[in-house]
């Protein structure tokens, strides 16, 4: 941890200065945010509100034999219980209990007929006779009690909030009375909780906390940002590219791509591919063959990478930084502004020679197709001379196979790399390889997508009038795993004693995640094993969102405090059920509290299909 703290610490500081526009350093700003977390702390309630157990504990009022309907109680409390600690403001909480329990008692005499509130066992009502009047706030009857016969002149009907007369409900004067003193109270026990915050805020002004405070909702939001990223790209299986820094001034560096594969897809469903981006590619391929893919996939990879963020790529990729990353794709025309399709191409490309230079990265999808062949490759060509002689590296995909054969001047050549998308009888290989393909494969695109037979056995026919040269070769890539590592904490001696039975059974290092801290981004993703301690207990799980697992166990009373353990299991589902079972089994024989067994009942095969 402490290693990772040290390589991380001085460039978050550097960008947090920057975010902030305030100048600091990491332990002055940890000595202030501890100051300040202190005097928070002392006033705002940071733990369970509604855990009994705690010294601090702010639940909701309740008579505990059901006299009240808790959802009164609820509706007037919710809104101020749990914000800040009860002896910051004892008046008010004192008022609301005393009042709480006044109407208590009053509801139990007048509405379920008892006279001692603590036994209700004596009460003339069995079930409870009261309706709660959510839009009103006030609790009533639905009829005088039958028991009541004596004093039924002591019921009478309530008026709602408008002063209009409820007929179908009644009431006593103790009761509204009661009711109305309860409302009251937490109406002042909420404006006191405001104004107890309202002075806490203007303590951390005075005191010049604020500085410390922004900085500390700064650095917040980056790691969180950067946390949660790193957690869903491993789920995706991204990885983290070097960025490489330019050696000399004549842009000879090259970069490479290993194993990148598009943004918008899983990883397993896609066809990988690794190439060396040496120079200005002129990528020719069959039509549906993936070249717009690829390109659109290496340009987000090389944003990403640039932005500092992991991208579908695997590690031991290289790329340097650019000024500028420029993507011309296909385009349509745009009545509103008077152009054409080829009209909005051109400004494009305009713009493209303004901003881009030899520090740059270029993709030009298809550039001339929205006028005529001839003048079109002309223009691509010159297009393309003018982009690999200013020495930026990028992919020019083109279906104009005459720019080939034009004379482009030898300093552009020398930019220009030939690639082509694979092919293998007729079908699509998706993989990037060195050579030209003149070959579009246009008549199988247009029989896949429902073009008529005899269509195109006559477009065959025709197209024995043109000849085109044919360019082959290929190459190959490799690929590297990315390895995940984490390190573990120390915790309690039964929480240690946990760590040790988790780590020795299933024989890799465990995880350490203390309360309200996220798991580890390199767990996302993967079968994982857990271990939570809650309430004197243990439990069990396994999953493969570890992340929303957690928030899941932390969402319920009690559970916000469990620290956790985990450890990633090789081979899947089965695997990670195995191992729940027998550290169930190792944790009942060592003594340690379980608050459930159920799972650790039976071991499954490695083969059976979940």
């Amino acid at each position: 941890v402490l290693n990772t703290s040290q390589k991380i610490v001085p460039p978050l500081m550097t960008i947090l200065r920057h975010e902030s526009g305030i100048d600091s350093q990491a332990n002055n700003l940890r000595e202030r945010c501890l100051d300040v977390i202190q005097i928070i702390e002392n006033v705002v309630c940071t733990h369970d509100p509604y855990d009994m157990n705690s010294k601090d504990s702010d639940g909701i009022s309740s008579d505990g034999n059901g006299i009240v309907p808790s959802a009164f109680f609820e509706r007037n409390e919710i809104s101020w219980r749990g914000r800040i600690k009860p002896e910051n403001a004892k008046e008010a909480y004192d008022n609301v209990s005393n009042a709480a329990s006044n109407l208590i008692e009053a509801i139990a005499v007048d509405f379920w007929g008892t006279l001692n509130p603590n036994d209700m066992n004596s009460a003339m009502e069995t079930k409870s006779p009261i309706v709660q009047d959510i839009f009103n706030n006030l609790i009533a009857l639905k009829q005088v009690p039958l028991w009541a016969k004596d004093n039924k002149e002591k019921y009478y009907h309530p008026r709602d909030r408008n002063g209009k007369l409820l007929r179908n409900r009644y009431t006593t004067a103790r009761v509204e009375d009661a009711v109305s003193t309860y409302v009251e109270a937490c109406d002042v026990a909420a404006v006191s909780v405001c104004s107890v915050l309202s002075k806490l805020s203007e303590t951390l002004c005075e005191t010049g906390h604020l500085p410390a405070i922004s900085q500390a909702a700064h650095i917040n939001l980056i790691l969180s940002t950067a946390t949660q990223h790193a957690a869903h790209a491993n789920y995706l299986g991204w990885g983290m590219a070097e960025i490489v820094e330019r050696r000399n001034e004549n842009n000879n560096d090259s970069f490479e791509f290993k194993n990148v594969w598009p943004y918008w897809m899983d990883k397993s469903e896609c066809v990988l591919n690794s190439f060396t981006l040496d120079g200005m590619f002129i990528l020719t391929a069959p039509n549906m063959s993936g070249k717009s893919t690829i390109m659109r996939s290496a340009a987000a990879a090389a944003l990403l990478t640039n932005s500092g963020l992991c991208a579908p790529l695997e590690k031991g990729s290289k790329i340097p930084r650019f000024d500028n990353i420029f993507v011309r794709g296909a385009s349509s025309d745009i009545p509103s502004e008077n152009k054409s399709a080829f009209g909005a191409e051109m400004q494009d490309i305009a713009a493209l020679l303004r901003a881009c230079g030899d520090q740059s990265l270029v993709f030009v999808d298809e550039l001339g197709r929205g006028t005529s062949p001839t003048d079109g490759a002309a223009l691509a060509g010159a297009v393309l001379e003018e982009m690999s002689e200013r020495g930026m590296k990028g992919v020019f995909a083109t279906h104009l196979h005459s720019i080939l054969e034009l004379p482009l001047t030898e300093k552009a050549i020398a930019n220009i790399v030939q690639k082509r998308m694979e092919t293998s009888e007729d079908s699509w290989m998706y993989k990037i390889v060195d050579g030209v393909c003149t070959d579009s494969m246009a008549f199988k695109t247009a029989a896949k997508f429902g073009i008529p037979e005899r269509i195109i056995e006559r477009a065959k026919g025709l197209s024995s009038h043109v000849t085109t040269p044919v360019y082959d070769s290929t190459r190959t890539s490799s690929s590297d795993e990315i390895i995940h590592s984490f390190e573990k904490e120390e915790s309690g001696d039964q929480v240690n004693e946990a760590m040790s039975i988790v780590e020795s059974v299933s024989g890799e290092s465990a995880a350490h995640i203390p309360p309200n801290w996220t798991p580890p981004p390199s767990l996302e993703g993967n079968s994982v094993v857990y271990v939570m301690y809650v309430k004197n207990g243990f439990y069990v799980g396994e999953t493969d969102s570890l992340a929303q697992r957690i928030r899941q166990h932390r969402s319920r009373s009690g559970w916000s405090d469990g620290t956790t353990i985990a450890v990633r299991v090789e081979g899947g589902k089965t695997n990670a059920r195995n191992l729940e079972s027998l550290l169930i089994r190792e944790f009942a024989s060592a003594g340690l509290p379980l608050l459930s067994v159920k799972d650790g009942q039976k071991i499954r095969p490695r083969n059976r299909q979940m």
